[in-house]
């Protein structure tokens, strides 16, 4: 009986392990970005939809593979477009140990086997007038 449970326990472990990602759990899953402009006012914009406006921190969707652009805008002055650019997170190493690599698929379905470029996160933009 006391057997029985232990295997249920060491069971129900693995399982709960490996349905969740490394990097979904302790990457660094922020998405925040913060855009600043010498023109305060600009409207942010991301895949043409409107974001906010400068001085701002906004919140960029998970699924950045590749990086994302993002164009500042305020009438009277150029737009400027600059990217976000992602790195791989090195905690997605450690789904090796999941089983069957579920752990990859988590991170990879959820978008967290990359994270924001630490040097992406802090864009100012100078706006010129046009």
């Amino acid at each position: 009986m006391k057997m029985t449970k232990l295997i249920s326990s060491i069971v129900l472990g693995g399982l709960l392990i490996g349905l969740t990602g490394c990097a979904s759990i302790a990457g660094d899953n922020t998405r925040q970005v913060h855009v600043s402009s010498n023109k305060p006012g600009a409207k942010i914009y991301v895949d043409n939809q409107q974001y906010g406006t400068t001085p701002a921190t906004i919140i960029l969707p998970n699924y950045i593979y590749g990086g994302k652009a993002v164009t500042v805008k305020k009438a009277g002055f150029g737009e400027q477009t600059k990217v976000v650019n992602t790195v791989f997170q090195p905690v997605s190493i450690l789904n090796v140990l999941s089983p069957g690599w579920i752990g990859w698929l988590i991170d990879a379905g959820t978008g967290n086997l990359v994270k924001i470029d630490p040097a992406s996160r802090n864009l100012d933009y100078s706006l010129a007038t046009a």
